[in-house]
């Protein structure tokens, strides 16, 4: 027996609901409901498998309400009814089992149910959740151990992913994701969108074989947990190794953690949440870096040096010292006309961003090159 509830704000299409579904002998219709907020209410009390939701309602659309129900309970299966086609794409960006157009009938409502007997019958997709890893230094994504990669649909679903794992799969305040996600907007709206939102990412993890890794608690205002962490994570790697290189002085994991940077935390997303953790991995990163310099040049292996320099110095390009070590080291090598362009350059850049000069000379540093290491 499948289990259904209906919610539609005009009488006569909810009647014309009921009238249809007590035409199928294996339906039981658990509540029609004119309000939204009543069906929330029911559910938490009731074993539902589909809801058939009215997309547009004065007081909740469609997509808000279908993320609250997923809110009660992920297992409910969301059908979308409505006389408005142009609410097709967005729909199905949710992956909702459904969407039906006004006015119902018997054959088409026969289409949704026999899709929902094919879904609850059905095996969750085969897809091995092991060996998923997670890049955050640059661009955010996640990748299945083949090679395919987690698409999302808006740029909110993928943001709301990524500040779930930024906050290390502990519980996380439904007020704080709307300040982090959504501070420009009122509390209503804020909260509207993160329902919606949270029902759009849940759909599409399941596509990507992670189901109910989500976890929501309505207690002290609610609450919402990644119960998800991925096998890899550069940045967890990075830390690792940065600490490893701190504890034995170890060269090699030194150098490791300098490749495993490919770009500042979540710095191509640009979330503003993230830059207090992009700060800190970035001077971990300018200490592997200044480290690496001078071992390679206490080695005499200048060449070496020269490439973590030129990392360093895009992130700190009006750092005097930074400069001076690389016309030095351009010097070690007796790359002379090297040092003096850099010279120049790096007079122009002061000039242009700045309006000063730097107190850089050549012919000083010529003296004794090796002292600034």
């Amino acid at each position: 027996m499948i289990k259904v509830m209906v919610v539609d704000d005009e009488l006569p299409a909810l009647k014309m609901a009921e009238s249809v579904l007590r035409t199928f002998d294996d339906v039981h219709i658990c509540g029609l409901f004119h309000d939204p907020e009543d069906l929330l209410e029911r559910l938490l009390t009731v074993e539902v498998n589909l809801v058939f939701v009215d997309m547009k309602m004065p007081d909740m659309n469609g997509l808000e309400l279908a993320g609250r129900i997923q809110e009660c309970s992920s297992d409910v299966s969301v059908a979308f009814v409505t006389a408005y086609d142009h609410y097709a794409v967005d729909a199905f960006e949710t992956e909702a089992l459904d969407y039906v157009m006004k006015p119902i009938t018997a054959d088409r409502l026969r289409k949704t149910l026999d899709r929902l007997a094919r879904k609850l019958g059905a095996e969750p997709a085969s897809v091995n959740s092991k060996g998923m890893s997670v890049s955050t230094l640059g661009r955010f994504s996640v990748e299945a151990y083949d090679g395919r990669k987690l698409k999302f649909h808006r740029a909110k679903t993928e943001e709301l992913l990524a500040f779930l794992l930024h906050r290390r799969n502990q519980p996380v305040a439904k007020e704080s994701i709307m300040d982090a996600l959504w501070g420009d907007r009122n509390a209503e709206r804020a909260q509207a969108m993160l329902y919606t939102t949270m029902y759009q990412l849940r759909k599409e993890l399941e596509t990507f074989g992670l189901f109910k890794v989500i976890e929501q608690n309505r207690a002290g205002g609610g609450r919402c947990r990644l119960l998800w962490a991925p096998d890899v994570w550069d940045c967890d790697e990075f830390e690792r190794r940065h600490q490893r290189f701190k504890d034995r002085n170890d060269i090699a994991e030194a150098n490791r953690a300098v490749e495993l940077y490919k770009g500042g935390y979540l710095s191509e997303n640009g979330y503003e949440w993230a830059a207090e953790k992009r700060a800190e991995l970035e001077m971990k990163y300018i200490e592997l870096l200044s480290h690496m310099t001078d071992y390679e040049v206490w080695q005499k292996r200048f060449e070496f040096a020269l490439p973590y320099l030129e990392k360093w110095v895009k992130l700190q390009p009006l750092t005097e010292h930074i400069h001076a070590k690389i016309i030095a080291l351009h010097l070690l090598m007796n790359k002379k006309e090297a040092a003096a362009a850099h010279e120049r350059k790096v007079k122009d850049l002061f000039a242009r961003e700045l309006g000063v000069s730097p107190d850089i000379d050549m012919e000083t540093l010529a003296l004794n090159p090796l002292s600034l290491f």
